[in-house]
């Protein structure tokens, strides 16, 4: 296919270096995104080495902080004229509690609110660029939430490390079905995706440390097939699940559940447009 830019959130480690390494190989211009320069630096230097590319770019930016998410999304916006895909990748499991600016927890303001407010911030451009896609990293751990205590977000005072990362990627589903709706005759889609299993620094968080789970490749191959591929860009709303699109729990495709997550993200990032 012709050569596509796409920012990949999370791409200096695991399945989103894995990712900007796939598509770079395919001839795309991909933006890679991570929290630390230096790492980024190196990270850059490596796929350029691995791929011969000449097409990548780096953006620094700690998705917790909200300012520094519209930040990127300007810097991104002032770099290029055009944004083809969107992947949302980038996501955390924390063992402990901890709290960013906002009294919000970390994994919702991570795995939930970044994905939200970047997408948000992004959608001129990515409409300018239609036909262009979002593409949001979920889990099947969304299915292990069975409800969701409204009273406890965003801060999880009651704090479970697998509840709250359920939840955030309940959160996720149930966003990105809501915002298919939204992007209806607009030229943009938004699909989300499980992975599979596989060995990264947040499994490794999850097992406590312990290996585990298929290489970062594996995922890989799921999140370029939903970015490039031209049956994924027939569909909007949907959810693959490591091979197959397949129905999400029934609890992320309850309205009232996509609409509670619609208007926390607009509440707690003050979005305008939604």
């Amino acid at each position: 296919m012709a050569e596509q830019t796409i920012l990949v959130t999370g791409s200096t480690d695991g399945i989103g270096k894995a990712t900007a390494r796939t598509l770079s190989r395919q001839g795309h211009r991909v933006l890679l995104h991570g929290r630390d320069r230096e790492k980024g630096r190196g990270v850059l230097e490596e796929l350029e080495a691995a791929t011969g590319s000449d097409r990548l770019a780096l953006f620094i930016a700690e998705l917790s902080v909200q300012e520094r998410v519209r930040d990127l999304a300007r810097e991104v916006g002032e770099a290029c004229d055009r944004l083809d895909v969107l992947i949302n990748n980038a996501g955390v499991f924390m063992p402990e509690r901890e709290v960013v600016p906002g009294g919000i927890e970390m994994t919702v303001a991570v795995n939930y609110l970044a994905p939200y407010l970047l997408t948000h911030e992004l959608l001129p451009l990515l409409e300018r660029s239609a036909p262009a896609r979002v593409v949001n990293v979920a889990s099947i751990a969304h299915r292990s939430a069975r409800s969701v205590n409204w009273e406890n977000l965003p801060g999880f005072e009651d704090y479970d490390a697998y509840n709250a990362y359920a939840v955030s990627k309940l959160g996720v589903v149930a966003f990105t079905t809501r915002l298919a709706r939204t992007l209806e005759g607009t030229g943009v889609t938004a699909n989300c995706l499980h992975p599979g299993v596989i060995d990264t620094k947040l499994l490794r968080a999850y097992t406590g440390g312990r290996d585990g789970g298929a290489p970062p490749e594996k995922g890989a191959e799921v999140e370029a097939h939903l970015a490039t591929s031209p049956d994924a860009g027939e569909v909007n709303g949907g959810y693959f699940e490591e091979t197959r699109w397949t129905r999400p729990s029934s609890l992320s495709l309850d309205p009232g559940v996509q609409e509670r997550f619609w208007e926390m993200g607009r509440d707690l990032a003050g979005t305008e447009r939604w």
